[in-house]
């Protein structure tokens, strides 16, 4: 009995005893259960809409309309119920063509302060609770509608594509959606577009648009619809008629005329009869930077007749646009150059006012009941007398009520008296630091 014990124990234990770490229930073929992965295995969003595409049908603009109301879009959920509309059906054109033409799309945004002047930099998202009626839903409606045209729907609605160029700034990116909806090849119908949208003040987006016009189209946009952009796709030398035509053109923007004076007398040798002729005339404008830059160009090639000079006169309006053609005369002068200012300076000399603004300021240092001001007086010789602050002055000089002129951060204050001929004389001049925001914003600059 013992051997037999023993024979049993050498030959191994039973063909199916279980092995150590072995999972009795699992096969290593069968894997193990996981849960989903939710980053790769979303669940299908729940739809919106209840609405069957395919057989609904709109006939007229009115059909479209009421099936809008269907959709029923707001500012929490248009863009996820604009993603169920099929865009292969018929249907969403029908709603696209509807919606332009019923208009109503210009946002007016909340103005931020920049610059202690209030402005409108950006058009503002639509509230959540903003319906079909909100226009600043609606202009993001409109930009998935212009998304759906066919060049078959453009003559439906060319007016409300036209309405919409006109919106004024701050929106540009559904602007920019209307012209973009015209094709490049008509450019009659893009440069109509682009005098509304001027005429709506995009001038800026108006004028980066003029590249792919042809030299006819640019020539008529600058000469007809005073495009300052035109002028820098052309050339003073090749299209010099245009040119000269936008040195007299009081519509064009001042920096442009400025520019095409400069870019006309750079060619020449010497003045030819029309370009003198054009200047001279320029000396006159109202526009006080290209009066100087006119006579400017004239002094250079020896003619000194329309250098600014105190006008004999006793009315105060006339004194004032001389100096303001004074001072961006100046503004173009050498430093060497003598100021032409002692020509309006009365005998005895100019008195000088500078006024520093102090918001800490708490003593009333000068007397004049304000402690955050503190003014100095000078009385400058009238041969020493100089224009004070000249770039601030250009920019001041536009911006004049009688004779008090504001740019952003000076006032300016000038002061006449009659000579011994009755003309008025410059007898002080006041160049005051302007307060900062707080109380800009309060009396703004014009």
């Amino acid at each position: 009995m013992p051997m037999a014990i023993a024979y049993l124990a050498s030959c191994g234990g039973t063909p199916h005893a279980q092995m150590i770490g072995q999972d009795p229930v699992a096969s290593p073929r069968t894997p193990a259960p996981r849960r989903p992965d939710p980053d790769l295995e979303r669940a299908a969003p729940k739809k919106l809409l209840a609405i069957d595409w395919a057989n609904s049908h709109v006939a007229t603009d009115a059909d479209a309309l009421a099936l809008w109301k269907q959709i029923a879009p707001t500012g929490a959920d248009w863009d996820m119920k604009l993603e169920e509309i099929p865009t292969n059906l018929p249907i969403a054109r029908a709603l696209a063509v509807a919606l332009l033409r019923e208009g109503n799309f210009t946002c007016k945004p909340s103005p931020a302060t920049h610059n202690c002047i209030r402005q409108a930099f950006d058009v503002d998202p639509p509230a959540p609770t903003a319906g079909l009626g909100d226009p600043c839903l609606r202009r993001l409606l409109a930009l998935w509608s212009i998304g759906q045209l066919e060049p078959d729907d453009l003559a439906k609605v060319r007016d409300a594509l036209l309405a919409i160029v006109a919106i004024p700034p701050p929106e540009s990116q559904l602007v920019a959606a209307a012209l973009d909806a015209i094709p490049e090849t008509d450019l009659d119908a893009r440069l109509r577009m682009l005098v509304a949208a001027w005429a709506g003040g995009q001038r800026e987006l108006a004028n980066t648009s003029l590249g792919g016009f042809d030299e006819a189209h640019l020539i008529t946009a600058a000469t007809k619809y005073h495009f300052d952009g035109a002028l820098e796709v052309l050339s003073a030398e090749g299209h010099r008629a245009t040119y000269l035509a936008a040195v007299a053109d009081d519509a064009m923007a001042s920096k442009a005329r400025v520019q095409a004076i400069a870019e006309l007398v750079a060619t020449a040798d010497k003045l030819p009869a029309d370009l003198k002729a054009t200047l001279v005339a320029a000396t006159k404008a109202t526009d006080c930077s290209v009066a100087a830059m006119a006579a400017r160009k004239l002094a250079q090639f020896g003619d000194i007749r329309f250098v600014p000079r105190r006008p004999h006169v006793r009315a105060v309006e006339p004194v004032m646009h001389a100096l303001c053609v004074l001072a961006s005369y100046e503004q173009l002068q050498q430093a060497a150059e003598p100021s032409l200012l002692p020509g309006f300076v009365a005998p005895r000399g100019l008195e000088r006012v500078e006024i520093t603004y102090d918001p800490f300021g708490e003593v009333d240092t000068d007397g004049d009941g304000d402690p955050h001001t503190e003014r100095k007086l000078d009385l400058v010789k009238r041969d020493e007398a100089v224009l004070p602050d000249i770039d601030e002055l250009v920019r001041a000089m536009p911006h004049c009520k009688g004779t008090t002129c504001t740019s952003e951060d000076r006032e300016f204050r000038f002061t006449f008296k009659p000579g011994a001929g009755g003309e008025l004389l410059l007898t002080r001049l006041e160049s005051a630091e302007r307060p900062p925001c707080q109380d800009k914003l309060a009396n703004p600059a014009p």
